[in-house]
């Protein structure tokens, strides 16, 4: 998922930077073993672990942390919360 200076995944992160436990993290990705096509952050709002505004947060963290390409976040947000986070994305890179 990630790629340059970092290699950790969006579910690694939560759980480093204390979003999550690592329970929550299992669970959901005991979750995703038969739902593939879900990622991870949609299971965990999904299960009530964080909502879509902390999920947003949370890649946005993620994004600032990592030399993580954002394609991945438009497949389950409304485009609102996807122009937002990539709005957010796009000013931190150019500072």
């Amino acid at each position: 998922m990630g790629n340059g200076s970092s290699d950790k995944k969006v579910g690694e992160f939560l759980v480093d930077n204390s979003i999550i436990t690592g329970y929550q993290l299992q669970d959901a990705l005991d979750m995703q073993k038969d739902n593939p096509e879900r990622r991870v952050g949609e299971i965990l709002v999904t299960q009530g672990v964080l909502t879509k505004e902390e999920l947003i947060m949370a890649l946005e963290m993620y994004l600032m942390a990592t030399d993580a390409q954002p394609m991945f976040v438009d497949e389950w947000l409304d485009q609102e919360e996807v122009d937002m986070l990539m709005s957010r994305f796009n000013d931190n890179t150019t500072k």
